[in-house]
């Protein structure tokens, strides 16, 4: 409850994944806010789940263009 408002203004991440998610799981993607700290691709999966991915990441930059 505490998030909610937070949430609806800004989506900020502050540590990237690690490791690459299986393409075929993801369902979209979005930029963080330029109010952020550290700009940041949210990739939503299949199910759901948000993920924080660096957007200078060879891999992710390849899954943007799959997604266009």
């Amino acid at each position: 409850a505490h998030l909610s408002a937070l949430t609806e203004a800004t989506y900020c991440c502050f540590t990237y994944t690690s490791r690459p998610i299986p393409h075929r799981m993801i369902h979209s993607a979005y930029m963080t806010s330029s109010s952020c700290s550290k700009p940041a691709v949210v990739l939503v999966t299949r199910k759901g789940r948000e993920v924080c991915a660096d957007p200078s990441a060879h891999w992710v930059q390849k899954y943007l263009e799959l997604l266009e």
